[in-house]
């Protein structure tokens, strides 16, 4: 079980540790802001109890994962189709292009192949494009026989005199050619497999931090976490059912925000859990995040933050 409570930072160590930082960083903008004219400029005359005028308690739950995105499982199927059906489908060719990044591949991750496009003949007509049936005019003749009415002599005798022609329906072959339904007279079906796109393997890191203060330097404290988790104290859990039962008493505070914040970060881990393509790799972690509201002498507003424990804490400002 974690410890049950965490010591936050005393406020004037959060803001000795901001000033002596932005004293640092940018010395004469802090002599522009704090100093007095005609004095010699001191950080000593700076002091939280001046120039802090408001402080929220709030916290962050911080968790690690590492996401791989390598190729889709093996497998692959076939499609038979005509000559127009295979003009109408989007195919894809990666041929001497080298491997896909997936996190910008757009499409589906199994895909036509131009590469595999092989024709087929057609078995209904042997590849010929038309089907030979017997001509049905002719009876496979190619003969139209008929019998004429013939009047003879003085006497005008009706005589039946037989009478042929090249049947006109085969052009006297006897045999009729039938567009052949199967290939709709292409001679040939075409086959093309669906394969996956060859994605690249890639391993990243990924840090996930929510902060009940929901400050915009959450990308850059989570980024931080992830190299110098060391440097700053929290407390450990390994569930977020464990988490949920503590984080009041190991705080010694709670608010709406620190709830919901809870209840996001549950889900998400939640969701990571269950993605194949990712793994966490650190426990879930808790910090206390304390929020000053700050006044510069000349009237300027910032704010700091303070992410950890009295022992071990990292700041930010917008100062």
């Amino acid at each position: 079980m974690p410890d049950v409570r965490i010591k936050t930072p005393n406020l004037d160590d959060i803001f000795e540790k901001w000033k002596q930082k932005a004293s640092r960083t940018d010395h004469k903008k802090m002599e522009k802001q704090f100093g007095t004219k005609g004095a010699i400029f001191s950080l000593d005359a700076i002091s939280a109890a001046e120039y802090v005028k408001d402080t929220l308690k709030e916290a962050a739950i911080y968790f690690a994962v590492k996401k791989t995105l390598g190729p889709t499982p093996k497998g692959k199927d076939e499609n038979i189709v005509t000559a127009p059906k295979l003009g109408r489908e989007q195919f894809y060719s990666f041929k001497g292009s080298g491997k896909v990044n997936k996190e910008n591949w757009k499409e589906k991750e199994i895909v036509p192949m131009f590469e595999s496009i092989q024709a087929v003949p057609c078995n209904s007509c042997k590849g010929k494009g038309f089907i030979e049936n017997k001509c049905k005019t002719c009876s496979g003749t190619g003969i139209i026989k008929e019998t004429l009415t013939v009047l003879v002599g003085e006497d005008l005798k009706k005589e039946k005199r037989p009478f042929s022609y090249p049947c006109n329906a085969c052009y006297g072959s006897g045999n009729r050619s039938e567009l052949c339904k199967e290939c709709e007279g292409h001679k040939n079906l075409y086959k093309y497999e669906n394969l996956p796109v060859p994605f690249q393997t890639v391993v990243t890191g990924l840090p996930v931090l929510h902060s009940s203060a929901q400050t915009k330097y959450e990308k850059e404290i989570g980024d931080d976490l992830q190299q110098v988790l060391d440097d700053v104290e929290g407390i450990k859990f390994s569930d977020f059912k464990e988490l949920e039962s503590k984080v009041e008493a190991s705080l010694g505070y709670m608010n709406k925000n620190i709830k919901k914040t809870v209840s996001s970060a549950r889900s998400d881990h939640k969701n990571y859990d269950k993605d194949k393509d990712t793994q966490i790799t650190t426990p879930i972690y808790l910090f206390p995040l304390i929020q000053m509201f700050c006044e510069t002498k000349k009237g300027s507003k910032f704010e700091i933050y303070s992410l950890g424990s009295a022992n071990k804490f990292m700041i930010y400002s917008n100062f």
